[in-house]
């Protein structure tokens, strides 16, 4: 059956991304001068953006509730298109002084950005795990994209090897999830059975360990100082904002959705945050390498906006209904 036409628009900027990404890889043998890729794909990561603005003007779910398009997905969708942006203009330069190719990185820059779009967009946990692939694949690659250096070889397989756990983990979650509950449709969660199940309870952890992995929570975190060390700057640049915004996003959706995961994450979200603050801001203390530096910051700042999920939860579980300004908190630090 072909999908609706307000199904389309509703995951119009994916499609924008993905779209532009395949075309770059296809001029790529007829068109020599590389700073056409630049400009194709600053094109490609704005039409994205706007074409964001397009589907938050349609609200409403997609493809039978897989998706969501919402002012929630929106300030989403157009912070991880402005980060891609961002790395696009820095990634010019650098990709000519390194004399490395251009068509391949744009592509898989733009291929990662849609699949972190699909993150913050999806209501249902294997059009989630599908997004967080997309993205994950991508950003393996870019994080070895020097082929010469040692470094950024040693960055990517770190990099690949504590993904691929942490994506077996967020699986096995998704596995005991519909296990416990008969769906994987967050919205369908609600079941006060879900209350008193151990399984669902394991699944909520599981899952909690495999985005834990993308926000860099500890004791997660420990790939990030040596990812973003090897990695080329601009995708150091890229890995600092646009995965951990939409690891993010999908555990805000969660929260909004399933109230059983709002009681039973709580003192998970309490215990995280204060680890993950501790160890952020106590490695940044020794080191004497910028970009080493930065991943500690990055991991102390993923702290922080884990204590505003613990004010969530807390104000969910009593029943309270001041719980907004806890959930803009933490879309304010994200930007």
């Amino acid at each position: 059956m072909l999908p609706r036409a307000i199904d389309i628009y509703r995951v119009l900027p994916e499609l924008v991304w993905c779209g532009f990404g395949v075309l770059v890889v296809l001029m790529q043998p007829f068109v020599r001068n590389r700073h056409f890729f630049t400009f194709l794909a600053l094109i490609g990561t704005l039409a994205g953006t706007a074409a964001s603005v397009s589907a938050a003007m349609r609200a409403g779910p997609g493809f039978d509730g897989l998706v969501q398009s919402d002012s929630f997905s929106f300030f989403f969708r157009l912070l991880v298109g402005t980060v891609a942006f961002l790395v696009v203009l820095a990634a010019g330069p650098y990709l000519e002084r390194e004399r490395l190719p251009f068509a391949e990185f744009y592509a898989l820059l733009l291929f990662a950005t849609a699949g972190m779009g699909v993150l913050a967009s999806a209501q249902e946990l294997l059009t989630a795990f599908i997004g967080l692939e997309m993205s994950s694949i991508s950003s393996y690659i870019l994080a070895g994209y020097r082929r010469d250096s040692l470094k950024s070889t040693e960055s990517a397989m770190k990099y690949f090897l504590l993904g691929s756990f942490a994506t077996a983990f967020f699986l096995y979650g998704i596995a005991l999830v519909y296990g416990s509950s008969g769906t994987t449709m967050l919205t369908k969660m609600g079941s006060e059975e879900l209350f008193h199940s151990k399984l669902f309870e394991l699944g909520l952890a599981l899952i909690l360990v495999g985005l834990g992995f993308k926000v860099a929570a500890a004791p997660f975190q420990v790939w990030t100082p040596d990812v973003y060390e090897g990695a080329p700057t601009p995708v150091t640049a890229l890995f600092s904002a646009g995965p951990k915004a939409a690891a993010f996003a999908l555990l805000l959706r969660i929260f909004a959705t399933v109230p059983a995961a709002t009681h039973f994450w709580f003192w998970a979200f309490w215990g995280l945050a204060a680890l993950t603050m501790f160890a952020g801001n106590l490695g940044a203390l020794v080191q004497t390498n910028v970009k080493r530096l930065l991943a500690y910051s990055s991991i102390a700042h993923a702290g922080y906006i884990l204590v505003a999920f613990a004010a969530v939860t807390s104000m969910a579980r009593d029943g309270s209904a001041e719980a907004a300004p806890a959930y803009a908190a933490v879309l304010f630090y994200l930007l």
